[in-house]
């Protein structure tokens, strides 16, 4: 599992640090990213959320911890691609334009 604790990081270079580690990470693996409980550190799991695509991730958790002070986890686990359909046209798709 791949850990980024974001406490008292710069948010956006964090984000692309992520997406990035995201890209190479086998399908089956884990993220987990912590972050303190400020509006700013919270909102990078929205974020985070936001920047993957929907389709490549599963959603394991999203828990507060009991920690001084307090931190907020959240592990996603990525999926495997599913190859999208080819465009190719079909019986009703005219073959020259």
């Amino acid at each position: 599992m791949v850990t980024f604790d974001l406490r008292e990081k710069l948010i956006p270079f964090s984000l692309l640090q992520i997406t990035n580690v995201f890209r190479g990470m086998q399908p089956g693996e884990e993220i987990e990213i912590i972050a303190g409980t400020c509006p700013v550190e919270a909102a990078i799991f929205s974020d985070v959320l936001r920047i993957l695509p929907r389709n490549s991730y599963d959603f394991i958790s999203q828990e507060q911890g009991a920690a001084t002070p307090p931190v907020t986890r959240m592990k996603l686990r990525k999926k495997a691609v599913q190859p999208t359909q080819s465009n190719k046209g079909g019986a009703t798709c005219p073959q020259t334009i």
